[in-house]
């Protein structure tokens, strides 16, 4: 008998199980019947093509309505449809800066497409085919094949490839003697299978993308600015502490700088607006600086010394960028020890010009990026 009641307490501990993501409808004389979602059932996603590296800008993207292969009524407008779910999960997860969708374009080939997108005035053009289409609606299974190539305008070159396929089943109920379960479609499974796909392409095309203002270091709150500034100096998480903060607390801001999986940055970075051709430092930069002041006065950073280091983009001479970025760290020691309250033996300015560009200076937001205050542990 004990087999017969491990058998039925694992049952009713899978039913338990169930209901914490379902819902249950108790039964008394009856088996219960628990009911749950349709899941969305996934093919791992194949990427062919790559690219090698980042992309050193933004690019503007134009992406086609997509094609679907199979012989079927309305195929435009349910190629228009199946697009339109994807360019909104790629815009709600910020995967392109600029992402354009034109519902009215067709497809007639990776050629024709490249074209239509450099007259635009785009970059890269995305075209998806859809080469396998089942839909089952509330009633049957749903299944779908997406494959998406990403060309370059210029010259036409395919950058990426990537395929993945979706199915979402209709099951029929099962009895598991304790309780019957019962899965149920949604009221659109075909638009849930392509959010999947969508959700996990985004992540190679994320990883494509040039690098955030957070990733390269800046910040705009003094607690993001703490962060990465004691992630300036690894040294000070192990060593003995006996100016501000205790070790455990500089360990743990130098893990939460980690948290997301991104990386530990090696210095604060600030867009710090100056008047043009001047260390004049513009009214909208009071309040980053503030912050600072904010930062530099925790109980993790006061007392000890850091170092300002001005920047430049490529504009002027070495000699004239030099001399400016000096200049411009000197003017943000000054705000931080004379509106800040911050202690002047603690701060120290240098300057590098033109000599260190952080991103190529190709657009305005990169050039905006390149001129700018870097704040480290003084070492």
């Amino acid at each position: 008998m004990k087999p017969i009641f491990r058998a039925l307490a694992l049952m009713a501990f899978a039913a338990l199980a169930l209901a914490a993501c379902a819902n249950v409808q108790p039964g008394i004389s009856n088996p219960s019947t628990v009911f749950r979602d349709a899941p969305v059932e996934k093919s791992k996603l194949a990427v062919a093509v790559k690219p090698r590296t980042k992309l050193s800008d933004a690019p503007q993207v134009l992406m086609y309505p997509f094609w679907i292969s199979q012989k079927m009524e309305n195929h435009l407008l349910v190629g228009r449809e199946l697009a339109r779910l994807v360019h909104q999960t790629w815009t709600g997860e910020g995967v392109f800066e600029t992402l354009m969708y034109d519902p009215q374009l067709i497809y007639r080939g990776p050629e024709q497409a490249v074209s239509v997108a450099r007259r635009a005035g785009a970059d890269l053009v995305i075209v998806g085919i859809v080469p396998y289409l089942i839909t089952g609606g509330s009633i049957d299974s749903t299944a779908v094949t997406l494959q998406i190539r990403i060309y370059e305008t210029k010259g036409g070159t395919l950058l990426l490839s990537m395929d993945q396929s979706a199915r979402v089943n209709a099951k029929l109920d099962q009895d598991w003697i304790l309780f019957n379960l019962h899965t149920r479609l949604s009221d659109s499974p075909l638009s849930e299978a392509m959010a999947g796909i969508a959700h996990d392409m985004a992540v190679p095309l994320k990883s494509w993308m040039p690098p955030t203002d957070e990733e390269l270091g800046f910040a705009d709150s003094s607690q993001a600015m703490t962060r990465n500034i004691l992630a300036s100096g690894s040294r000070l998480a192990g060593a003995d502490d006996d100016s501000g903060a205790s070790r455990d607390m500089i360990t743990g801001l130098l893990a939460s700088a980690g948290k997301g999986g991104k990386a530990v940055n090696d210095c604060l970075r600030l867009k710090i607006e100056f008047d043009f051709d001047s260390a004049r430092i513009r009214e909208e930069s009071f309040g980053l600086l503030n912050e600072l002041t904010k930062a530099l006065k925790s109980e993790a950073l006061r007392g000890r010394r850091v170092v300002l280091s001005g920047h430049c983009d490529y504009v002027g001479t070495l000699e004239y960028n030099q001399k400016l970025s000096e200049r411009r760290a000197d003017s943000v020691k000054a705000y931080l020890v004379e509106r800040g309250g911050v202690a002047a033996e603690t701060l120290r300015t240098e300057g590098f010009g033109k000599t260190r560009p952080l991103v190529k200076n190709t657009t305005e937001a990169n050039r905006q990026r390149n001129r700018r205050v870097e704040v480290r542990l003084d070492k």
